[in-house]
C-alpha cells in the first residue's frame, strides 16, 4: 500500500495561513517532469470533505499535440492513511476537471504566474456546464529542487475576479497508465 510521506502528513495538517507562508517560499516546479504521472492529492480546506473531494487523485499529460495538460479523478474518501482509490473504479478512472499546463513566466501580468506553474480550467476543454472552469491553480515546490510533493492555491474566478481561495497538497504517486488515452481528449 502507497502511503504519503511524513511531509505530507504534517503539511496536511497546517493551517491556511501556514499554508500560505510555505507557498510564498516555494518555487515553480518543471512542467516536464510533472506530465507522465499522477499525483495524491488532498484539499486543506475541511468543507471539501462535505463534497467528497477532499481527497484526489491530478494526472498530469501531454496532449496529442505535446501541449501540457491535466486533470482530475475522484477517489474514496477514506482518510489520510489509506490507498487513493480511484472511482468508479481503478482500472476505469473517471477524468473531469481538464486543465491547460503553463509554466511560471516571470514577465505574466498576474503575480502568482510568475512564480507558480498554472493550471487553467477555462482552457482544459472542459464542457461549457461544468463548474471547473470557474478553476485556477497555482502550484510551487516544497522542498528547493523536487517535484515529488507540492503546494497548490486555487482559486474560484468569476468575471474575472478571484472570490475564493485555498490550498491543496499533491505528491508523486505513480506513472501514468492512460497517457494516450488522455492525449486525444
Amino acid at each position: 500500500m502507497a502511503i504519503v510521506s511524513a511531509r505530507y502528513l504534517q503539511l496536511a495538517a497546517l493551517p491556511k495561513r501556514d499554508l500560505a507562508s510555505v507557498f510564498e517560499h516555494g518555487a515553480a516546479p518543471d512542467v516536464t517532469a510533472l506530465t507522465g504521472f499522477e499525483y495524491r492529492g488532498f484539499n486543506q480546506p475541511r468543507a471539501a470533505a462535505l463534497l467528497g473531494i477532499r481527497k484526489f487523485i491530478k494526472a498530469f499529460y501531454l496532449d496529442s499535440s505535446q501541449q501540457p495538460y491535466g486533470c482530475n479523478t475522484p477517489v474514496t474518501q477514506n482518510g489520510l492513511d489509506a490507498e487513493w482509490l480511484a472511482k468508479p473504479n481503478p482500472e476505469n478512472p473517471k477524468r473531469y476537471a481538464f486543465f491547460k499546463m503553463d509554466s511560471a513566466d516571470p514577465e505574466s501580468a498576474h503575480p502568482l504566474a510568475r512564480k507558480a506553474v498554472s493550471l487553467d480550467y477555462s482552457k482544459g476543454r472542459n464542457p461549457p456546464h461544468e463548474a471547473a472552469r470557474i478553476l485556477r491553480d497555482y502550484l510551487v515546490r516544497i522542498e528547493p529542487g523536487s517535484d515529488d510533493l507540492l503546494l497548490g492555491r486555487a482559486f474560484f474566478v468569476l468575471a474575472g475576479h478571484p472570490v475564493a481561495d485555498s490550498y491543496f497538497l499533491i505528491e508523486r504517486y505513480r506513472p501514468l497508465t492512460d497517457t494516450a488515452e488522455l492525449a486525444r481528449h
